[in-house]
């Protein structure tokens, strides 16, 4: 009833207050039953009094309803359930998600008592879900599929658990000895796979919307990968649901959280963030706080709380004032709403979490950080000793400057790099102008160096007004700056310059940050060298023969903003470092001229971070973990800024209801206190959470009825294609009807009990009996039961965009197994990203090596244009929190498996690796491919068919030798020199087919 009621009725008289056609509301028993003045719209078991009878059954257009103008219409069905609903006592009852799950008795004795064969009842009394199905198909009087080849059901559990094809070895060990034993051992090995730990990451990944840029027009790039490599890590060591959950929705507020547990909460933080001038801190500070609320309600509750942002929720018993109070629980972290998101604070430095470090380099940085931390203790007691004594310094005596003798130079990006007579460098331009790094070996005068001085001298042939640069005005951006020595990377502690353009200040290219720079333009500029001096942190020990290394990035999307005439300095004077500090510590020079009882608060804490860069003991503390540091970072990786959660301290952020969902139409006499939806409560007197922490802990409780149900439903669609709830995203009362309520309840509880374990979820799926049916359809099913709800045969659907990339690379024998790390950017036609760039110079960068051949999981995901081989596959857009699977067949999927360079390259591999094995004749070569791509063996009628298909080949690529070249130099990859290039063309084109087949794409 609920879903007729809700969808054709509830729009005008439901729970949405202020979008009632009238005061008669039809979504409780109470209104229903009301005296409406001598009527009632039900009068329980009586039709002829009933006014809701009349008025649906009315052929007068000014009393039937729905009435004609709201596009809604009850069927001839409809009206009778209607009717009967009314002759039976208009029973109303609370909606069945909001209630709490109950574990229902398995009814075993309903396979028992089937008619079934002795050995199908004995197979499906082993798993309890399959008791459920069974009472199901013997109540629509269907019987169960045959089970599938065990070949079949090997490929089927990869496939759905870690969107690969079975390893080879597990193919023969379990295909020589096919018992119900092994298939439970072949699905524990896939389960402890990192192929299974990155599966589950990337359907977490499209939940959570992450992407490597922010979205609006500007998407620019930002670096929230090491959440991802951290949903992979606890994916593999199969951490509890609840805990999962608790840390990525509150890891930042828990006792003493650590940085894995800060890194976590990045789930809330993967929105879009925009940077667009013009775009105002406090509107989109309230877009991503509503972004928080839909993605948390759809992931965990499933529910569209999003409806209810300007108004009460049409269906679902939800209100735009309980919106709010939930809204309250994610609006608390301080952020600005604007900014790119590698800047967007509350920020996270950190490195992947699947680095790995040996323990004596822990040990050794665990080390010089207590002694650090020791040193910094100590500060006030040395730094009040120092006031004491200190007296302001006579006139400065100039710093002494050395030219910087360059050993070699070398240059990444187009153009070229020349060192002249008089050792200053010449940059001279190429195409592009973008991207460009630059790397000077130096040789050192003294043994020490304390700091280093950039100077961009002029050139009459660049542009003016600056001369400064073969840009198209003789500006350039300087994105970042680095010194290594030995190996290893010396610490800089400050940069000042002669001129800052506004905007892009000088200590932008010491702050790790590849999206800020240093540029030198502005109103009234003229044609003058400009100089940059960066301080070391501490000086640098030069030992004779050893060189230094600088390292200079240009990353401006602008062409050619490259210093075109540069000098580099160094020096040893230790006032040559303190010059860049001058600038810095400004307020704290100024200061400790006056008396200290006259000193402001700002300028002594001033005072205090100056001191700092003179304490002996702090600073040979920071020397000391700085190169522990080092070492370590040797090993984990560079750090990258991530965007987290981070709890405001003191008062909450004010909430409000928002009219309209207006972010400047706060209704201020009116302020809420956090809170959740009454529907989601078992009882009135059920406490509700204070914090974003206990939110955290109240959704994976018991007395939540949701998130164990919308959990084990997107478990389910995972190996079935679709939910026990297929509107696995709406558990309301939009939503459909679970097609095994009993079952959805059973596995919720049966979650719950388990330990929120989700390896033990889905083994328990993949293991019965149900899941191992053979997929094949039949005439009967096909008319009973078209889209398998009530499961009388085994899954079948085509796999997504991600695992028909992967199993190409796989069976080609090309696929990079690096497990995390930062994105790449894989094949991609030419040209999208510049389609729609928000700025001129954007430019895809594909990349090299065997970053082509990544799982497509870490393919670099820019929201403004998505990979266009996943969205050709109905891959999410990633604008958004996406949980609902979406599976088309189009033409232009059939072009890509048929085009893409991936695809053919992967047929040319597989084709040159099977020509390469101890397959020697035709049919053995076809058999392999066939192997090598489905993880099946060929049929006989398959197998007739490529063969012919071989032979064609072969006589059109011996007559056409040109196209044989075409088709073999598609890719990257070098092609064996010593295959026959006719042959081997020949067996590409037959693998190419293989990997276009039904058998190739099909989860089946």
């Amino acid at each position: 009833m609920q879903p007729i009621l809700a969808d054709r009725c509830f729009h005008c008289h439901g729970p949405d207050a202020k979008n009632q056609q009238s005061e008669f509301r039809m979504d409780g028993q109470e209104n229903l039953f009301a005296d409406l003045g001598g009527y009632a719209a039900i009068v329980p078991g009586n039709l002829k009094e009933s006014e809701l009878h009349a008025r649906i059954h009315s052929v007068n257009n000014h009393d039937v309803m729905p009435p004609p103008d709201s596009n809604r219409e009850l069927s001839a069905e409809e009206k009778r359930i209607l009717d009967l609903w009314i002759e039976q006592g208009a029973a109303y009852q609370q909606h069945w998600a909001f209630k709490l799950p109950q574990r229902a008795s398995i009814p075993a004795d309903a396979i028992r008592q089937a008619g079934w064969s002795d050995d199908t009842k004995e197979v499906w009394l082993r798993n309890p879900i399959d008791a459920f199905v069974g009472r199901r198909l013997r109540k629509e009087k269907l019987v169960p599929s045959s089970p599938a080849e065990p070949e079949v059901q090997l490929r089927r559990a990869a496939l759905t658990l870690t969107g690969m094809l079975p390893p080879e070895t597990l193919q023969e060990r379990f295909l020589a000895n096919p018992t119900e034993e092994a298939y439970h051992r072949a699905v524990d090995e896939l389960l402890a796979s990192t192929n299974y730990a990155e599966r589950q990451t990337l359907r977490w990944l499209d939940a959570a919307r992450y992407a490597d840029t922010d979205g609006y027009q500007i998407d620019t790039e930002r670096t929230n990968w090491p959440w991802r490599d951290w949903v992979i890590q606890v994916m593999h060591a199969n951490m509890p649901f609840d805990q999962f959950t608790i840390e990525q929705l509150a890891g930042d507020m828990l006792p003493e959280a650590t940085d894995s547990q800060r890194l976590a909460t990045a789930f809330n933080r993967n929105h879009r963030q925009n940077a667009e001038a013009g775009a105002l801190a406090e509107e989109f500070g309230v877009e991503n706080v509503i972004d928080r609320v839909e993605t948390t309600s759809t992931v965990w509750l499933g529910l569209t709380m999003g409806c209810c942002r300007c108004h009460d929720h049409k269906y679902d018993p939800i209100s735009q004032r309980e919106f709010y109070q939930f809204y309250g629980y994610f609006n608390n972290i301080g952020e600005s709403g604007i900014g790119r998101g590698v800047n967007a604070n509350p920020v996270l430095k950190t490195t992947s979490p699947l680095a790995k470090v040996d323990a004596t380099v822990i040990a050794a940085r665990e080390k010089a950080k207590k002694q650090l931390q020791e040193a910094e203790a100590g500060l006030p007691i040395r730094r009040a000793a120092w006031l004491s004594a200190y007296r302001p310094p006579n006139d400065e005596v100039a710093a002494t400057w050395t030219l910087a003798e360059i050993e070699s130079v070398n240059l990444s990006g187009d153009g070229r790099l020349t060192v002249n007579r008089d050792q200053t460098v010449q940059y001279s331009p190429g195409e592009k102008g973008t991207s460009i790094s630059q790397e000077f070996v130096l040789n050192a005068a003294s043994d020490s160096i304390t700091a280093i001085k950039l100077t961009a001298l002029v050139d009459p042939s660049f542009a003016g007004p600056r001369r400064l640069a073969p840009s198209v005005n003789g500006n350039f951006v300087l994105t970042d700056l680095s010194l290594m020595y030995d190996g290893r990377p010396v610490p800089l502690d400050s940069a000042s310059a002669t001129f800052e353009q506004s905007g892009f200040p000088v200590a932008n290219i010491i702050d790790q940050d590849l999206n800020s720079g240093w540029a030198v333009f502005g109103s009234g500029v003229k044609a003058e060298p400009v100089s940059a001096i960066v301080g070391l942190a501490y000086p640098a020990t030069i030992e004779n023969g050893t060189p230094l290394v600088l390292h200079l990035r240009y990353g401006s999307q602008y062409a050619n903003h490259v210093i075109g005439k540069l000098r580099i300095e160094l020096s040893d004077d230790p006032e040559a470092g303190r010059q860049s500090l001058q600038n810095k510590h400004a307020v704290a020079l100024s200061a400790l001229t006056k008396p200290a009882d006259q000193r402001t608060s700002p300028e002594n804490e001033a005072i205090a971070a100056y001191y700092q860069t003179l304490d002996q003991p702090l600073r040979r503390a920071e020397e000391a973990f700085a190169k522990a540091d080092a070492v370590y970072r040797d090993q984990a990786g560079k750090e990258v800024r991530v965007m987290v959660m981070r709890e405001k301290q003191g008062d909450p952020t004010p909430i409000y209801l928002l009219d309209r969902g207006q972010y400047d139409e706060p209704v201020k006499d009116d302020p809420l206190t956090r809170g959740l939806p009454e529907q989601l409560f078992s009882s009135d007197d059920s406490h509700q959470p204070a914090n974003r922490l206990e939110l955290a802990q109240w959704i994976v409780t018991r007395r939540n009825p949701l998130t164990a149900r919308v959990i084990v439903n997107r478990l389910w669609q995972d190996h079935f294609g679709q939910g026990l709830v297929k509107t696995v995203d709406d558990f309301g009362l939009q939503g459909d009807m679970p097609s095994h309520p009993e079952l959805l309840d059973w596995l919720a509880i049966e979650f719950i009990d388990s330990g929120w374990d989700l390896q033990a979820m889905h083994r328990l799926i993949v293991t019965s009996a149900t899941y191992r049916q053979s997929s094949v359809h039949t005439a009967t099913l096909n008319e009973r039961d078209p889209e398998n709800r009530l499961l009388a045969r085994g899954p079948r659907f085509r796999a997504d965009g991600f695992t028909i990339r992967d199993i190409a690379l796989q069976a080609s024998g090309l696929l990079n197994e690096t497990i995390g790390g930062s994105s790449v950017k894989p094949y991609q036609p030419k040209g999208l990203w510049e389609t729609v760039a928000g700025s001129a110079g954007t430019r895809y960068e594909e990349g090299m090596g065997d970053e082509l051949y990544r799982k497509s999981m870490y393919t670099y995901w820019k929201r403004a244009v998505n990979p266009p081989r996943q969205t050709i596959f109905d891959a999410g857009g990633r604008e958004v929190c996406s949980v609902r699977t979406s599976r088309t067949n189009t033409p232009l999927q059939a072009l890509v498996l048929m085009n893409d360079k991936t695809f053919i390259e992967c047929a040319r591999n597989l084709a040159q690796r099977v020509m390469k094995s101890n397959a020697t004749t035709d049919h053995a070569r076809i058999g392999e491919m066939f192997r090598l791509s489905t993880a099946r063996a060929v049929d006989e009628e398959t197998q007739t068919i490529l063969m012919e298909n071989l032979s064609f080949f072969r006589q059109h690529f011996s007559q056409l030798p040109t196209e044989v070249a075409s088709l073999l130099e598609v890719g990257a990859s070098p092609r064996d020199s010593s295959v026959d290039p006719t042959e081997l063309a020949a067996m590409t084109a037959v693998a190419h087919l293989i990997m276009n087949l039904d058998a190739f794409v099909t989860i089946e």
